[in-house]
């Protein structure tokens, strides 16, 4: 399975795990649930369990469509709104549609890691709403993890971008 599968069935399984998650807790919830949470973790605003399953649902699928979109339509974009390093080289005929691949696997990665957080904090919800926690339990590790993954992801971006390089095409090709 090539790494491009690999990011593609991640990020679908994280996809269908959002939906697992909503059709097991939804029966489980009150009525009355914990929507909103300050800084510390503790709940201050409340909604009916029905607006708040949507708004989960509503948030999950925007972000499912965006990713996915973003890979389908990158392509798509002139090169004039696209700014990365060494732009010239990377998007030159010869090397662009090998870029754009690479990007949209990439940011497949990135969209994975996006809804793992979403699913996390859900999660936490979830059990403050069913009484298993009075606060959230660690939502500052979570957004720590989704940071540092993010500084990651960019580095690599500008590992990979950041030189102009051979591309695997003309590699093959000497």
């Amino acid at each position: 399975m090539t790494i491009r599968k690999i990011s593609l069935a991640v990020f679908l399984v994280l996809c269908v795990l959002s939906v697992v998650q909503v059709v097991y807790y939804y029966p489980l919830l009150p009525e009355r649930v914990a929507s909103h949470f300050g800084p510390s973790g503790q709940p201050d605003a409340w909604s009916t369990k029905q607006s708040f399953i949507t708004l989960y649902l509503i948030v999950m699928g925007f972000l499912t469509l965006v990713f996915l979109g973003m890979g389908f339509c990158m392509s798509k974009i002139p090169v004039s709104l696209i700014n990365m390093p060494n732009k010239d080289y990377w998007l030159s005929p010869g090397r662009r549609q090998e870029t754009f691949d690479f990007m949209s696997h990439y940011f497949l990665w990135f969209a994975s890691a996006t809804l793992m957080l979403m699913l996390d904090m859900f999660y936490q919800t979830f059990q403050v709403n069913l009484g298993k926690a009075n606060s959230l339990s660690h939502p500052v590790a979570s957004l720590a993890f989704y940071i540092g993954f993010a500084i990651l992801w960019s580095i690599g971006l500008v590992i990979r971008f950041g030189n102009k390089a051979k591309s695997k095409k003309t590699d093959t090709l000497n």
